[in-house]
């Protein structure tokens, strides 16, 4: 199952990289920033999301398991970068030290946010195919108000009607009402600890412009409501969390982080698996 945790940055000045993520935001839950909370860990996807005005100009992952753990890798979208949001995949075990985050911005030098999704043992996950006819969605949940910068926020999935018991496996989510790019996880008994997730950027956005700021891959471009079902194509293995909903209801809360103050509106597309 994958395992969403983030990074606090302080980026430098262009592409003069900041100080290293040495610090988990509010709310994240990783005893140590970098060094992931799950077993037999996999790094799977690492990115980076700044603010409106400072836009990505430099971003570097290093780590102790890489071949090269100087050099790391270090991408340097430079001066004319519109990006708000960077990521990429990768597949790097985990074995000692913590993964670092760096990171240099174009207009100015603020706080922002870094990721890090791993695969560890613990929880179901399984692949349901695409349009399955199985799928629920069950309308928009808000957050009760505007996430704190940088740091993570929760809503519990309580769908005004209720839906029937069984198991459900999480496929993806619209996300909207969000300024840039942002993470979303779900926390759930049946996840065992943890909290897989995924980048998203604001679906309702249709202006190129806006979208020149994000990174071109269809986990945020086209696959809105699909992502996890995208990912375990990419990944080739399952990856849509199952858990469990019961009397006592779905026991799921949607949790996001944002570099900005925004107050995301999410609707979770789930299917029952059994």
């Amino acid at each position: 199952m994958l395992d969403v945790h983030a990074l606090l940055i302080t980026p430098g000045a262009a592409t003069v990289l900041g100080a290293a993520g040495a610090v988990s935001p509010g709310g994240d839950g990783c005893p140590v920033a970098g060094v992931p909370v799950g077993e037999a860990a996999v790094l799977k996807m690492y990115g980076f999301s700044s603010v409106t005005a400072n836009t990505i100009a430099a971003l570097k992952l290093t780590s102790q398991d890489m071949v090269d753990p100087i050099n790391g890798i270090h991408v340097v979208p430079g001066a004319v970068s519109l990006l708000n949001q960077w990521f990429d995949y990768t597949t790097l075990t985990y074995k000692k030290g913590a993964r670092v985050l760096t990171a240099g911005t174009n207009t100015a030098v603020g706080a922002c946010t870094g990721f890090l999704i791993d695969e560890c043992n613990g929880g179901v996950v399984t692949h349901v195919p695409r349009d399955c006819g199985g799928e629920i969605v069950t309308g928009a949940n808000t957050f009760a108000g505007a996430l704190t910068a940088n740091t993570w926020g929760s809503l519990p999935y309580t769908p005004a009607n209720a839906i029937p018991n069984g198991r459900y496996a999480i496929l993806g989510a619209y996300v909207s009402a969000i300024t840039n790019g942002a993470l979303i996880r779900f926390q759930h008994p049946s996840f065992k600890g943890l909290k897989p997730g995924f980048p998203v950027h604001n679906y309702e956005t249709i202006s190129t412009a806006t979208w020149d700021k994000m990174m071109k891959d269809n986990l945020v471009m086209s696959e809105i409501g699909q992502q996890f079902i995208y990912l375990g194509e990419v990944l080739k293995r399952p990856c849509c969390p199952v858990f469990e909903v019961t009397n006592a209801g779905t026991g799921l809360t949607i949790e996001m982080i944002s570099v900005q103050a925004d107050t995301p509106v999410v609707n979770l597309c789930i299917a029952k698996v059994g």
